[in-house]
């Protein structure tokens, strides 16, 4: 389905409705389920691509894109679909979008879930140190080139992420990585124009005061993308916020602790929608 701004979304269970927002960018949504599908007796859970990434229309002009024009399609998306209010759910940059979100529409959301997310990429030493930690030789190198200037292809991004997602979780070996990429579809348009023009401007932390809705904060103990002082950071912030640490996950624990992801989502929506 293309609603709105031609965003490709797929919605799943049923209740008060959950606009998830994936990360990347330049990934698309399918790697947030079947995590956050056993919400759907809890919530109807709307997953979308971002325009520019996945199966959404590309944008005319890629330079006129910003995190504003992001959010202005979720919020086209969201009544175009008849919803007054909804609750964000945003993974890593999906998260970004989720708190521009949250400032510019304040009035249509009722909750906010940020996973694995940080209000400013402004700790580069912090990440290559954790991310070093966490890999061979080859992999790190890798990783640095992916993060250094723009990627060729949606090939070479696709290869790219392959190489590197293993660092992005307590125990690789227990998730199936080949299956995450070849379900995805990637944008190396959309990541380029996110990291190496978006990214540099992107800092909302001293506005998170101004976000009043009911947060919830889920961290991986082991994210060195998005590591727990960025929680924490985000908690100091957000006047109404509660933190839940993963202690057995990295960047993505409703895959790595699915259960207990759903048992914390489900009692905070409860108590939240």
């Amino acid at each position: 389905m293309l609603p709105g701004p031609g965003l490709h979304t797929v919605t799943t269970g049923d209740g008060p409705p959950l606009l998830a927002m994936h990360g990347g960018l330049g990934w698309d949504h399918t790697y947030l389920r079947p995590g956050l599908d056993a919400l759907g007796d809890t919530a109807q859970v709307i997953y979308y691509d971002h325009r520019g990434n996945g199966h959404s229309a590309m944008p005319d002009d890629w330079e006129a894109v910003t995190h504003a024009t992001w959010a202005a399609d979720a919020d086209a998306l969201r009544a175009r679909l008849g919803h007054e209010q909804i609750v964000l759910f945003g993974h890593s940059y999906g998260g970004f979008l989720a708190l521009e979100y949250a400032l510019r529409y304040p009035g249509r959301l009722r909750g906010l879930i940020l996973c694995d997310t940080t209000p400013a990429l402004d700790y580069p030493d912090t990440m290559l140190s954790l991310a070093r930690a966490r890999s061979t030789p080859a992999l790190f190198d890798t990783l640095v080139e992916a993060l250094s200037g723009p990627v060729a292809s949606d090939e070479a991004l696709a290869e790219a992420i392959r190489t590197v997602l293993p660092i992005y979780f307590h125990r690789p070996e227990h998730v199936d990585l080949d299956a995450i990429v070849d379900a995805m579809t990637f944008r190396a348009a959309a990541f380029n124009r996110a990291f190496f023009h978006c990214v540099p401007r992107y800092d909302v932390t001293d506005r998170l005061p101004e976000i009043a809705v009911p947060s919830l904060i889920l961290t991986g103990r082991h994210d060195w993308t998005c590591p727990p002082a960025q929680g924490e950071r985000l908690l100091m912030g957000l006047p109404n916020a509660e933190l839940r640490l993963f202690e057995k996950s990295g960047h993505m624990p409703f895959l790595e602790e699915p259960d207990l992801f759903t048992t914390v989502v489900k009692d905070w929506l409860r108590r939240t929608m």
